[in-house]
């Protein structure tokens, strides 16, 4: 089963991970960035969401400008105040403007679904199996309420992006606003997905690890270069190295 999410918002900035310390966004939506998005609205350990498509609905705009930040970082443990005019710098921002998206995705049970619960189900979560039927509903049933774990937000904390239910033929860009481009290497993830962030202690914790795709924009729609989605994780994985 397939689920179709229509979002929207003024700035987005979806981060190169080549570049350093000034923040420069890819053209679109990454994979990551909808499956996050996808997360704040509905996350549980016995599923993970496979991002097929991205429709692209809006032209591609940049807006540059610069912010100040600190360059410290406040201790988890003991935090310290931090001077922030002592610690402040200026640092230039490359997003998009004016975004909208409609993301294509489907709900992959892991191998958490159907065992014992460390925690009690949510309130709003239905009695019985863990299914994909079971968890789309619920994601249907919340993004109609317009319920949320966090504010969705694009890239960063403070570029929220709105949301509704879409259908199928929301994924046609007509008329297309940009034109078909090879965006070359494009970030799939930043996490080992087979690896659960509800992990007992002790255990493998998920830790950054990047992973690409070639992707490409045709007809409005993000997918992978030769292919008519996105790649699955499946085929993405064995970048981590020792993975088969």
């Amino acid at each position: 089963m397939i689920i179709h999410l229509r979002t929207w918002g003024e700035l987005a900035c979806f981060t190169r991970p080549e570049m350093k310390v000034e923040r420069v966004s890819y053209p679109v939506m990454t994979p990551s960035a909808a499956r996050g998005l996808l997360e704040a609205i509905l996350y549980r350990p016995q599923f993970r969401w496979e991002i097929r498509r991205i429709a692209v609905k809006k032209p591609i705009r940049f807006i540059s400008f610069r912010r100040n930040e600190v360059k410290s970082r406040l201790a988890v443990r003991n935090p310290k105040p931090i001077n922030a005019e002592e610690d402040r710098t200026q640092r230039n921002t490359l997003a998009l403007r004016d975004v909208e998206y409609v993301i294509e995705a489907s709900l992959r049970l892991t191998p958490c679904a159907k065992l014992p619960r460390h925690k009690p189900p949510a309130e709003d979560e239905p009695a019985g199996e863990d299914t994909v039927v079971k968890y789309l509903a619920m994601f249907q049933r919340r993004v109609e309420k317009g319920q949320c774990f966090v504010q969705p937000c694009f890239g960063c904390r403070e570029f929220p992006a709105y949301f509704e239910l879409a259908d199928e033929s929301a994924m046609r860009v007509e008329p297309n606003p940009n034109p078909d481009a090879d965006l070359g290497l494009m970030v799939y993830d930043v996490f080992d997905l087979d690896v659960s962030r509800d992990q007992k202690p002790g255990k493998v914790e998920a830790k950054p690890q990047v992973t690409l795709f070639r992707a490409v924009l045709k007809d409005g729609v993000l997918v992978e270069h030769g292919k008519a989605v996105l790649p699955e994780w499946s085929s993405v994985k064995a970048q981590l190295g020792g993975v088969q």
